[in-house]
C-alpha cells in the first residue's frame, strides 16, 4: 500500500473511532459502567502514548537529527523538550483547564463551560497527532501513530461526549460537538500530508525530524499529565489500572520489534 492511500485510509477509521467513542458514551450514559470503561480504555491509551513516544518518535527524531547535522548534540531532545512545554504552555497558561466539579453548589455554571474547554483542549492534541501522522514518510512508523491515535481517540470521545451529557446539553449540539473533534485528527493529518507536499529535500528532513519530536513531546505530556496523573488519582482499581498500562506500553514494544 502507498503511503498517501494508507493516510487516507487512516483519516477514515480515525474519524470513525471517534464517533463510536460518543457513541458508546451516549449508550452507556447513566450507567456506572461508562466511567469505568473510559478509565480502563484511558489507561491503555495511556501506556499507547508513553511506549509510541519514547520506544518509536523519539528514536526517529534522533535518527533524523543526527543525519542533518551529523552531529551528537541532542537537538531531538531540545525539541522533544519544546514540544512538551508547548502543550503545557497552551492547556495550563492560555486555557484556564477545570476538572469537571464536583461539588453540587457550583455544578451548574461549570458544567457548561467545562465541556467547551475539554473540546478545546483535546482539539489541540488531536490536530498536532494528526500532524505527526500526516508527515510520516513510512507505513511502519505512521501505522505506530494510527495505533496511539485510535487507543485514546475513542477514549478522549467518550469522555468529552460525558461531559456533554452531564452538562445537559441538546443532543444535536453534542451530535454537533463530537463529530466536530472526530474531524480534529483527520484535519491535523491533511495538514501533515499538505506541508510534506509542500517541503522537499532537506527541508522535508529537517520538518520531519523536527516534528517526530515535537510530536513525541506531546504524546509523553498527554500520557503522564492528562491520561496517568488523572487516572491514578483516584485509589480504585490502580492494580488494574496499571496493568494496562503496562500492556498498553508492551503493545507499543512489541510493534517495535518490525519497525
Amino acid at each position: 500500500m502507498h503511503i498517501l492511500t494508507f493516510k487516507i485510509v487512516a483519516v477514515f477509521i480515525i474519524f470513525i473511532t471517534g464517533l463510536l467513542g460518543g457513541a458508546l458514551s451516549k449508550w452507556l450514559s447513566g450507567s456506572r459502567k461508562s466511567d469505568l470503561l473510559f478509565s480502563f480504555g484511558n489507561a491503555f491509551a495511556g501506556g499507547v502514548f508513553l511506549g509510541a513516544g519514547l520506544i518509536h518518535m523519539l528514536p526517529d527524531a534522533q535518527a533524523g537529527f543526527k543525519s542533518l547535522t551529523g552531529s551528537d548534540y541532542p537537538w531531538f531532545t531540545i525539541v522533544c523538550c519544546a514540544g512538551f512545554l508547548l502543550i503545557l504552555f497552551i492547556e495550563k497558561v492560555l486555557i484556564r483547564h477545570e476538572h469537571a466539579p464536583q461539588d453540587a453548589s457550583s455544578l451548574t455554571g461549570k458544567l457548561i463551560l467545562y465541556p467547551y474547554i475539554l473540546m478545546i483542549v483535546l482539539s489541540i492534541h488531536s490536530v498536532i497527532t494528526g500532524i505527526a501522522l500526516g508527515t510520516e514518510a513510512r507505513i511502519a512508523q505512521a501505522s505506530i501513530i494510527l495505533i496511539a491515535v485510535m487507543a485514546h481517540k475513542g477514549t478522549a470521545a467518550f469522555a468529552l461526549t460525558v461531559s456533554l451529557l452531564r452538562g445537559a446539553m441538546p443532543l444535536k449540539r453534542i451530535v454537533g460537538m463530537v463529530v466536530l473533534f472526530s474531524l480534529m485528527t483527520p484535519v491535523g493529518i491533511l495538514l501533515g500530508i499538505g506541508f510534506m507536499m509542500i517541503f522537499s529535500g532537506r527541508a522535508e528532513q529537517i520538518f520531519e525530524a523536527g516534528f517526530d519530536a515535537l510530536a513525541a513531546g506531546s504524546f509523553l505530556y498527554i500520557a503522564m499529565l492528562d491520561i496517568l496523573q488523572e487516572e491514578f488519582s483516584v485509589q480504585q482499581h490502580r492494580p488494574l489500572k496499571f496493568v494496562l498500562v503496562l500492556a498498553g506500553l508492551a503493545v507499543m514494544a512489541v510493534v517495535a520489534i518490525w519497525t
